[in-house]
């Protein structure tokens, strides 16, 4: 009894957790829609702007944080991606900034991924 609840359990976390990346990948290839069509994701007018929104002062230029982790560049970015990503909670600027490292880890739409 106790086993095929554990089961059960593990298959509801499962299915939710698949939910959820659809959820995710869907928020992705919209954004891609509405931007890849003619260009590419701009660094500076596109994410720089949701970066400053939501980390700013302290990753920007005379921020407690500007020297060690500045977010005025793509390349930070692009190498703390993941832990930028877990703070960004809105869901278009989570997706444009998701949309903006396939970009430029795979140069590949992430509708093909």
């Amino acid at each position: 009894m106790i086993v095929s609840r554990v089961i059960l359990f593990f298959a509801v976390l499962l299915t939710y957790a698949c939910v959820i990346q659809k959820k995710d990948n869907n928020a992705i290839e919209t954004v891609f829609q509405q931007h890849s069509c003619c260009k590419k994701i701009d660094f500076v007018k596109q994410v720089q702007p949701v970066l400053e929104k939501n980390c700013s002062p302290c990753h920007f230029t005379g921020g407690k944080m500007y020297e060690q982790l500045p977010f005025d560049k793509d390349t930070t970015f692009l190498n703390h991606s993941g832990a930028i990503l877990k703070r960004i909670k809105e869901e278009n600027e989570n997706a444009v900034l998701k949309a903006f490292v396939l970009q430029n880890r795979t140069n590949a739409s992430p509708m093909d991924q």
